[in-house]
């Protein structure tokens, strides 16, 4: 909403915490006496600024609170009591009834960092026990009208108990405080706007300045939320009626029996009748959308009941429906009327005008296409005589239609509220019609279904008595004949049943035996790999045990052959010891030098051969040599282990 009641409403979409506001209890009670005198102000502050505009004598007004916001106290005390500092706007009166902002800048207990507004009742004029019900919204005014933030409440005000009703959680404080966001103007002050409709009594319609600010936040709900799913659920009922051919007829033959003044005795309901049933279908206390739902048809009905409308007809057009509500004589007529697309410029085109010349295409319509409602001492009657069903589907078809094209047409920035009140019209037709329905039609209907069931009994019972004998006699040939049919049926369909049975046997015996045979072919192939595998790994085993035998024998043997070898070397250098002991010096100087041919490893073996045979023969002087060869070294030992042989 924008500051000035003047202004056109401007479309505002609530964020997730501000359209759950009724389901998450943020819209709570306060008391005036509930804080101690010392945290509030004795009087408003001086500084704050107020306006007023009241219209519709009185009921309907605004209040808009200039007011700047308090600086946190610094010390710790008093910190720990901040939500106990509020503020107080001054008193302005719409309905009869004072009012007043109470405002927590700091937020109240309830809430915490949160900006917190309540629209106080305030009760010095009234009488112990006294109650009041009104509309109301407080909104937080931007810099940007767009992005104004704006809350609605609907609720009974009474005594001390429920005296406030508000918002805990308005608006946070990090984003209130924040310059940029444009809720603070330059004097570091905020506008509170505070719009309050006073309601006298259970239908009454609200300011049309309300109403459009209602148009302007709820537009697309109150078509898309509430009208549409309702009338899609009168249309599938009527739908399941006239869908079935023998229901139609039925119904049909029913209405053409009827005569004219039946017909103006079922086709009438009350007023209040129609807008308690509005009221149980539409209206929800918790949901700010469903006041303009139920509101837009308070209005309409207001119009028909009242007369409020000058002497003449007030016309309007939304989709290719004609609406034309006319006062003069006997009440007041609600006239619907469905136009061809030639008749009605656009879909999207709503026009309202005053005259009393008949709307065009009054006279091409047929009677089908054509309602009229009168009301007239809080009853309204309708006088088309055309069969009721069809008419009523119709004109619930078509208001779907209208909504549907109003939703794609209208924007809510465009909507000042004139299509939602034309709107509001045919929904009241409709929900008469519906009332007349289930109220009148239906019971009667099926009053008339019941009696001629009673009369077609009565009438088969006596000719099945007079017919009792031959009709037996039939009746017992073809039941016996069904009997047989069946049973030949039954053992045929036993027949197929029980080969089906046995083919899907036979079929799961099949691959039973199939995977019974592949699962014992995967298990021998399995095993088989398995006795492989161990039989070779027995056969590495014994490879393996018999190598390591082989080269523990080997080893075994050699160390035998050197310990054999080393034995016999003692031995012969034991026998060598004795010989040379008993030998001759000249025989143990041909050894030595033998020996000593032997180690020198210069000579090839044929030289050592040829020069051991000269020794023995003795054609060499060993004395000589051994002479010459004593004063030389000998060279070492032959190494331990070398065969006697090599020796």
């Amino acid at each position: 909403l924008s500051a000035a009641a003047d202004q056109p409403p401007r479309l505002w979409k609530p964020t997730s915490d501000q359209a759950t506001m009724a389901s998450q209890s943020s819209r709570s009670q306060h008391d005036d006496d509930d804080v101690a005198a010392a945290s509030e102000p004795s009087a408003p502050d001086p500084s704050a600024c107020s306006t007023v505009t009241s219209s519709d004598q009185g009921m309907y007004g605004q209040f808009t609170w200039t007011v700047a916001l308090p600086a946190a106290p610094a010390d710790k005390d008093s910190l720990a009591d901040i939500s106990k500092i509020r503020q107080f706007s001054d008193v302005f009166e719409v309905g009869g009834y004072e009012w007043k902002l109470e405002m927590y800048p700091y937020g109240d207990s309830q809430s915490d960092k949160t900006l917190s507004v309540f629209l106080c009742a305030v009760d010095r004029k009234q009488l112990p026990g006294w109650s009041q019900t009104a509309h109301y919204q407080i909104a937080v005014v931007n810099k940007d009208p767009s992005k104004t933030s704006t809350h609605t409440g609907y609720d009974i005000f009474r005594g001390k108990r429920d005296s406030a009703w508000g918002w805990s959680k308005l608006i946070n404080l990090s984003k209130l405080h924040d310059v940029a966001q444009g809720w603070v103007d330059d004097d570091g002050k905020i506008t509170l706007q505070a719009t309050v409709h006073v309601v006298t009594h259970e239908y009454m319609p609200v300011n049309r300045t309300y109403r459009k600010s209602l148009c302007g936040l709820y537009y697309e709900r109150v078509l898309q939320s509430y009208f549409e799913p309702f009338l899609k659920d009168e249309l599938q009922r009527l739908d399941k009626l006239c869908g079935n051919s023998v229901l139609h007829k039925g119904f049909s033959d029913f209405w053409a029996a009827l005569a004219d003044t039946k017909k103006r005795a079922l086709l009438q309901i009350t007023v209040d009748e129609v807008l308690l049933n509005v009221k149980a279908r539409l209206f929800s206390r918790d949901q700010p959308a469903t006041y303009l739902a139920a509101d837009v048809i308070f209005k309409a009905a207001h119009e028909c009941a009242h007369g409020t409308l000058s002497e003449g007809a007030h016309r309007s057009l939304v989709g290719c429906t004609s609406l034309a509500v006319v006062s003069g004589g006997e009440g007041t007529v609600l006239r619907l009327e469905r136009l061809t697309p030639e008749a009605s410029s656009s879909i999207s085109t709503l026009a309202a005008t005053r005259a009393t010349d008949p709307a065009p295409g009054d006279s091409a319509a047929g009677a089908d296409q054509r309602v009229m409602l009168r009301t007239y001492n809080g009853v309204m009657r309708m006088s088309n005589s055309a069969n009721f069903v069809d008419v009523f589907r119709s004109q619930v078809a078509d208001a779907l239609d209208n909504v549907r094209a109003l939703v794609k047409h209208l924007k809510p920035q465009s909507c000042d509220g004139t299509c939602l009140e034309a709107m509001g019209r045919q929904m009241l037709a409709v929900f008469a019609m519906c009332g007349m329905y289930i109220t009148n039609v239906h019971p009667a209907y099926h009053e008339k279904l019941a009696l001629q069931l009673q009369e077609d009994l009565i009438r088969e019972e006596e000719e099945k008595n007079l017919k009792v004998k031959a009709k037996k006699a039939k009746q017992q040939e073809k039941k016996k004949k069904q009997q047989e049919v069946k049973a030949q049926k039954r053992a045929e369909e036993e027949e197929v049943k029980r080969k089906e049975e046995e083919e899907e046997k036979r079929k799961k015996e099949e691959a039973q035996a199939k995977r019974k045979a592949a699962d014992e072919e995967v298990a021998r192939k399995k095993a088989e790999g398995r006795r492989k595998a161990q039989e070779e790994a027995e056969r590495q085993r014994k490879a393996e045990l018999e190598a390591e035998e082989g080269r523990a024998r080997e080893e075994a043997e050699r160390k035998a052959r050197e310990e054999e070898a080393a034995r016999q070397a003692a031995a012969e250098v034991k026998e060598e010891e004795e010989a040379q002991a008993e030998v001759p010096q000249e025989e143990l100087a041909k050894r030595n030098h033998i020996a000593n041919i032997m180690r020198d490893s210069s000579l090839n073996p044929r030289e050592k051969q040829l020069r051991i045979q000269a020794i023995l023969a003795g054609k060499v002087d060993v004395n000589s040599h051994g002479a010459a060869a004593a004063g030389r070294t000998e060279p070492p030992p032959p190494p331990r282990g070398v065969d006697a042989e090599a020796s």
